[in-house]
């Protein structure tokens, strides 16, 4: 395996990877923002939400970028290139429920008061 083989294998990850790790950081960013929220108004957590919301969604335009490309790779590749096109499938899947989740938290940060503990 060469350097562009490795590059092109984590474009397929892409998706699989920054949803999680998205929806990871989100979710501990909150909860260590929630109780400086409480003390001012900041707009912080939303801030952060929203731009890792937009992290998630990357991956998943990266992944389906992967489908794409590879899908005219797989009439010239003689293995067929199946368990790559179902991770980047996957990774689009994974994309899209991990920025829905975001979302999610998002708004029920917006709805809620920090201060109710």
């Amino acid at each position: 395996m060469n350097a562009t083989e490795g590059h092109n294998r984590l474009l397929y990850w892409a998706g699989v990877a920054l949803g999680p790790l998205a929806w990871g950081i989100n979710l501990q960013g909150i909860y260590a923002l929630a109780h400086f929220s409480c003390e001012t108004t900041k707009l912080t957590g939303t801030i952060m939400s929203a731009v890792l919301a937009v992290v998630a969604l990357a991956g998943t335009a990266i992944s389906a970028w992967a489908v794409r490309r590879g899908a005219r790779a797989e009439w010239i590749d003689a293995q067929g290139g199946g368990p790559r096109t179902f991770m980047a499938w996957l990774g689009v899947g994974t994309g899209v429920l991990f920025a829905l989740v975001i979302a999610n938290q998002l708004a029920a940060s917006l709805m809620i008061s920090p201060c109710l503990r």
